[in-house]
């Protein structure tokens, strides 16, 4: 009770520990290394089966059985000293300790730590220095075009003080040949002239390699923001417009050929018998000419249609739909699902890539941070975009907008089940599920001008025990658009957000109705993608279901395990090393620049998303410390306190120290200043003790 588990929690693990004394727990951490220092054998670990796990549900959070020798009896050196929180005053808010395990709670302290920790330390602008104010221009070219040009143009005096180099090599100038950045760069030791300060290039690498600017697409132009801001952009869709009617192009463009006008045959009754006879004669001929012409038609239209839909299952459309069965599907993931992260995903196996969650009002403001997150790397070869918005309107007029500019993109996700209070209580999100007329419009116009396929993303409903999803599903099969690709299931429901384990039983209810549906309806049968828990390729094999889609749809597992996509597609458990894993870290910090820049901000930018990530990455057991028969790590299981790791590497990355994690940076990107503070954007309730721990450099 003392560490916060609920009283259910502990009356089983006490039951549990005294009939079998075979769970490995954070109580047993001292028994555990007593075994081992007496050279006893450790009791045999039996492996927890998906029903043991379904009827312990509410105690969510329980330790990884870790092998004894993984429990040292001090802290290991390789990490930094645990600082312990400050006493709360009595009666100052928050003093009420809760945990999620114990079901939902009303209470104001619990809800202020819900979702994202908004009070966390952020990047204080950078002071004004001669690097940081030198103008942009004479970095790049040594020339300003402009004469009242407000930045310094004083090349010398910033040379003086430029600061040390981070290392030897710029990624940027190693890549493409150029780095944009010059004398702003951290690295530019590597690519300028230490005498003028003049920014060189590689005309080799310049000449065979791709630009820059090349590889990253969906960039919006500076006029078209300006518009948007202006509230002036040409949209064809009228705001606030709530219904719409399918139009040729939500087909592609083809609709079935229509019966011509036969002529009219009226004689002239004062013409003689024979002349009527022949005029009937010469009607009938003509209007067996135009059927026969239709006929041909509707059969040559009927011909291109069944051959278009025997592959897309769409109708002659610009882009066919995405085909998700036995693809690794990575999730839209806010603030880490960054473009970065997706290329490391890329490189790891994964097939199918979307951007983060973008508010659609937001992009309709023409706001540069929103905006930026439709952007793609070319190396992302199927790739979508999810929006949330609470009206039809704002879905279509940013359809309309990424039609318009021509970007990149695969297939459009609309969000109908994100959690968030700030996104629900606008309408959109978890909210837009409870409305299938908004649905139903947002659909059909997005189809009417965007040519590519819509996929919905859901959870089971707004209340675990009022599940609507199956309903829903069934509804938006039955409206058979064209358009619809998939229809994505998390099998939790809103106010759960996520704790408990995801319901696949019910996600496979969902697609037996779904299959029932589509025979009494007559309809296409739209594929159910199902989301949630799957850590492991086992994860994976254990979740499949009747009338449910294979494919791999992964959200917190690529974010613990990014190597995950491997893992599903060859079939096994990789008992990766610390130094793969720095690897990974390595290729994430070298697009990381290549995205946000080489210079200080963007080295501030990458160490922001880097350490975000490591906040989940600690939650990693590596293969080789389980248990034997515990094998795989599930994902209602988090690592045990003070656990040890193979080597120092990996124990510092066990570590739920944040202070732990900035060395971790510190590796690969320098070392930060005395004051640099961090905190997780998103705190989980269940790991909220562990963030408290971490935070101020000493």
């Amino acid at each position: 009770l003392k560490r916060g588990y609920s009283r259910f929690t502990t009356k089983f693990l006490t039951t549990q520990l005294s009939a079998t004394h075979t769970h490995h727990t954070p109580h047993l951490s001292v028994e555990m290394a007593t075994i081992e220092q007496s050279g006893a054998t450790p009791p045999a670990i039996p492996r927890r089966t998906m029903d043991d796990i379904r009827s312990i549900n509410k105690t969510r959070g329980l330790a990884v059985a870790v092998r004894p020798q993984y429990f040292p009896s001090t802290l290991p050196s390789a990490l930094c000293p645990r600082c312990e929180p400050p006493e709360r005053e009595k009666g100052e808010k928050g003093e009420k300790k809760s945990d999620d395990r114990d079901g939902p709670s009303n209470s104001s302290a619990k809800k202020s730590r819900k979702g994202q920790n908004k009070k966390r330390p952020r990047d204080a602008k950078l002071p004004p220095d001669p690097i940081s104010s030198l103008c942009i221009s004479m970095v790049r070219t040594g020339t300003c075009p402009y004469t009242d040009c407000r930045f310094s143009h004083d090349v010398a005096s910033a040379l003086k003080c430029r600061p040390v180099d981070l290392g030897d090599t710029c990624v940027i100038y190693e890549e493409f040949g150029r780095c944009p950045f010059g004398l702003k760069c951290r690295w530019g030791g590597s690519h300028i002239d230490k005498g003028t300060g003049a920014n060189l290039s590689d005309p080799e690498k310049e000449r065979t390699h791709e630009r820059q600017s090349e590889t990253v697409l969906n960039a919006t132009e500076t006029k078209t923001m300006q518009l948007l801001r202006r509230n002036k952009y040409p949209f064809s869709t009228a705001r606030n417009c709530t219904t719409f009617t399918p139009t040729p192009e939500l087909w592609g463009g083809v609709t079935p050929p229509k019966m011509p006008s036969l002529p009219e045959f009226r004689p002239n009754k004062r013409d003689p018998d024979d002349v009527v006879e022949a005029m009937r004669l010469r009607h009938e001929e003509e209007a067996a000419e135009i059927r026969r012409r239709h006929k041909e038609e509707v059969e040559e239209f009927e011909r291109g249609r069944a051959e278009a839909a025997s592959t897309t299952g769409l109708p002659s459309k610009t882009r066919p739909l995405i085909d998700f069965s036995n693809k690794v599907y990575v999730a839209p993931l806010t603030t880490v699902g960054n473009l970065p992260f997706r290329r490391v995903l890329k490189s790891l196996g994964a097939d199918i890539t979307c951007a983060e969650m973008a508010l659609c009002a937001n992009i309709l403001q023409g706001q540069t941070s929103e905006l930026a997150l439709l952007k793609r790397h070319k190396d992302e070869d199927v790739f979508g975009v999810q929006l949330a918005g609470g009206y039809p309107d704002q879905f279509v007029r940013v359809a309309e907008l990424i039609e318009k500019e021509g970007m990149s993109v695969d297939f459009i996700d609309m969000n109908c089940g994100c959690p968030l209070d700030l996104v629900c209580d606008k309408g959109a999100g978890s909210a837009l599920m409870m409305k299938p007329n908004k649905i139903r419009n947002a659909i059909i116009g997005m189809g009417n001008v965007f040519s590519g396929p819509v996929t919905v993303k859901m959870r089971t409903g707004w209340e675990e025990k009022k599940p609507v999803a199956a309903v829903l599903a069934r509804k938006i099969q039955s409206w058979e658009l064209p358009n619809v690709a998939a229809v994505m299931l998390h099998g939790r429901s809103r106010t759960q957000r996520y704790s408990k384990l995801a319901d696949y039983d019910y996600i496979g209810e969902v697609g037996l109705a779904m299959d029932a549906g589509a025979k009494e309806d007559g309809c296409r049968r739209v594929p159910l993608i199902p989301n949630g828990d799957v850590m492991s390729y086992e994860d994976f094999e254990e979740r499949k279901r009747s009338g449910v889609s294979d494919t791999a749809m992964l959200a917190r597992g690529a974010l613990i395990k990014p190597w995950l996509p491997t893992e599903i597609k060859e079939r096994r458990h990789w008992d990766i090393s610390a130094g793969e894993r720095l690897d990974i870290l390595r290729n994430f910090v070298n697009y990381g620049l290549e995205q946000w820049g080489s210079d200080t901000q963007g080295v501030n930018t990458t160490r922001r998303f880097l350490l975000e990530w490591l906040s989940f990455l600690h939650r990693y057991v590596p293969v080789g410390c389980i248990g034997e028969g515990h094998v795989p790590q599930r994902m209602n299981e988090r690592p045990p306190p003070m656990m040890c790791g193979r080597s120092d590497l990996e124990t510092v990355m066990a570590s739920a120290n944040a202070e732990d994690w900035v060395k971790i940076s510190e590796m690969l990107l320098g070392p930060v200043g005395d004051d640099f503070k961090f905190e997780p954007k998103h705190k989980a309730n269940s790991y909220a003790k562990a963030a408290e721990e971490g935070g101020e450099r000493k």
